[in-house]
């Protein structure tokens, strides 16, 4: 089998039917791609590596590795168990009998193993997010005192692209509304960069609506929502919102040199006050 993929693991079956002129019972053996089989367990080259007693934040879908650190040559059992939310145990293993593992638990069937010195686990889910524990028992003619080693780790979606929407604008309202929202992704947070034409980053908003005054928004500004977990950020399309401002200042001045009521038509009392101003100062 070539260009294996970790997709491969599993279990397969080899029939071997004879057709020569003595009647034979067809032999059958089966054998697994898992490690206690062939020690053919599928590792990636990029694995994520869980440390002990911290947490490690794992993207869902990636490979991740436990260590067994054991001592000395002495045989010894490893058990591999969720410890939080819900303890169980997910799998146990014979140093002495590498080939086999004695117990795996439906929910993790085919996707855990034993490679080397390490408890392997495929295509994390958000699920898995938990406290894990790996627990070593040795059997040699000195007695030991069992080790453990904690384990937590934490499994994020990664985020899409976020989708920036105008829900309001200066034609109708008084505010510009922007919202912000990703159709994927887990425990992420999202905010708004406020910039200037020329890129300069100028105010932050950590919300996911922005509410935007018709009146203070006198100068032009570019507008990006962020959404960002652990393991992931994505930027939305930058939103030029002078595209919604609806009647600007300077419209509103030329309007009210021909007729001062135009505004009424179209601004609240606050923006009219600024354009009234606006034409002293021209006049």
């Amino acid at each position: 089998m070539y260009n294996l993929q970790v997709s491969d693991t599993g279990e397969y079956e080899i029939h071997i039917d004879y057709n020569g002129t003595e009647m034979r019972k067809h032999h059958e053996s089966t054998f697994g791609m898992q490690v206690f089989v062939f020690h053919l367990f599928v590792v990636c080259r990029e694995v994520l590596h869980v440390r002990p007693d911290t947490v490690t934040n794992a993207t869902a879908g990636e490979q991740v590795l436990f260590p067994v650190q054991h001592q000395g040559t002495d045989p010894y059992d490893v058990t591999f168990q969720l410890k939080f939310p819900v303890p169980f145990k997910i799998l146990t293993w014979k140093s002495n009998k590498p080939e086999k593992l004695h117990i795996v638990h439906p929910l993790y069937q085919h996707r855990v193993g034993v490679y080397e010195d390490y408890v392997v686990m495929n295509d994390v889910h958000v699920n898995d997010t938990g406290e894990y524990k790996i627990h070593i028992d040795y059997y040699g003619t000195e007695l030991k005192n069992r080790d453990q080693i904690t384990f937590r780790m934490h499994v994020f979606e990664p985020v899409s692209q976020p989708v920036a929407e105008i829900l309001d604008n200066c034609v109708n309202s008084s505010n510009i509304t922007l919202s912000c929202s990703v159709s994927r992704g887990s425990n992420y947070t999202i905010h708004w960069e406020k910039m200037s034409l020329s890129g300069v980053l100028n105010e932050t908003y950590d919300e996911t609506v922005l509410v935007i005054n018709c009146v203070t928004e006198v100068e032009q500004h570019v507008y990006r929502c962020i959404a960002e977990n652990p393991v992931s950020n994505a930027t939305s399309d930058p939103v030029n919102i002078s595209q919604y401002n609806g009647v600007n200042l300077k419209v509103g001045y030329s309007m009210i040199k021909k007729d001062p009521c135009y505004v009424f038509n179209l601004l609240e009392a606050e923006k009219f006050c600024m354009i009234k101003q606006l034409y002293r100062q021209n006049n």
